[in-house]
């Protein structure tokens, strides 16, 4: 069991000992990372020491280490009197963006700057931005603070084909390139695979990209023509945007076959969404390197698991 912590006005609590579950998970399409609690609340205890977290406390996760893992606060608890326990679900501070909307009228931004303005703005420390160098224009109106950062980030991603993951890591809020940091950590049927499953989709094929002007005249296509042949013709248009190299965006619509795998293995704190891990799985005959689209971390009765979505390159 990780070492738990408790903040409130009255301090900071090791509560490690009145924890029965945890669950810690994290997602790519979700930018806040999520702690669920399962403390013991004895009510019929006299020498049981009772612990009541209330909204706007702050729990701090850590490993065997004591490096954290999680900091963020109680946005929900429950009292469960027959069975003894109190529920409770704490958010990082990336809540707030996904909470809050904004206007702006961004004019040759980097998805970087425009990122550091939204957090500036709800008083979100910043980390680490990854570095695109990529010039933009976005208006903003009532849009999600969150979906801000993304979007400008996926609107570089048009151009230099990279994917970036929004996370929270000690209070302060990082922009980190899609597999970028490869783990030095193997799945293995052989040794930490308990259960895995592998997909392929392709629902989602796009491959081919006709390419116009704001004034519906034809300049080009980009195609997969050996997907084409495969499943036939499916077919989007892109409109070429004035800060944008048409081509370079048209390329990356195109969408092939999607190759995914859920996991469930032995657990691992360094596993996270965002990460690439490698795989080697001889019952599904899966082999190849992966990023982590969604990570869950369960522990429980003297146990440690971990289930993990992911999602081939």
């Amino acid at each position: 069991m990780p070492r738990v912590e408790l903040k409130n006005k009255t301090g900071t609590t090791d509560v490690t000992n009145m924890i029965s579950e945890i669950r810690w998970s994290g997602s790519m399409s979700e930018i806040a990372r999520v702690l669920e609690l399962q403390f013991l609340y004895p009510l019929h205890d006299y020498y049981t020491p009772k612990i009541y977290p209330n909204i706007g406390d702050t729990m701090y996760l850590y490993d065997d280490t004591g490096e954290e893992l999680f900091r963020g606060k109680v946005f929900y608890n429950e009292r469960l009197s027959e069975q003894g326990t109190i529920q409770i679900t704490c958010y990082d501070d990336a809540i707030r963006l996904s909470k809050s909307k904004g206007t702006y009228n961004f004019k040759n931004k980097t998805a970087e700057a425009i990122a550091r303005t939204v957090c500036n703005d709800l008083g979100i420390s910043i980390g680490k931005l990854a570095s695109t160098g990529i010039p933009q224009k976005m208006l903003c109106s009532s849009m999600g603070m969150y979906e801000i950062i993304k979007s400008a980030y996926e609107g570089a991603s048009k151009q230099n084909k990279k994917k970036y993951h929004i996370t929270m890591k000690q209070g302060k809020l990082y922009v980190e390139e899609v597999g970028k940091e490869v783990l030095d950590y193997i799945l293995n049927a052989d040794s930490n695979i308990l259960e895995s499953a592998y997909s392929e989709n392709a629902e989602g094929v796009v491959n081919k990209v006709k390419i116009y002007d704001e004034n519906d005249q034809y300049l080009g296509v980009v195609q997969n023509d050996e997907l084409i042949g495969l499943v036939g013709v499916f077919q989007e248009i892109y409109i070429k945007e004035e800060d944008k190299q048409a081509r370079t965006v048209a390329q990356s619509m195109l969408q092939g076959i999607a190759r995914e795998a859920q996991v469930t293995v032995g657990g691992n704190t360094s596993c996270l969404s965002g990460k690439a891990i490698k795989i080697e799985d001889s019952l599904t005959k899966l082999v190849g390197s992966f990023y982590i689209e969604s990570d869950e971390h369960e522990w429980s009765n003297g146990q440690y698991i971990m289930r993990i979505n992911l999602e081939l390159f």
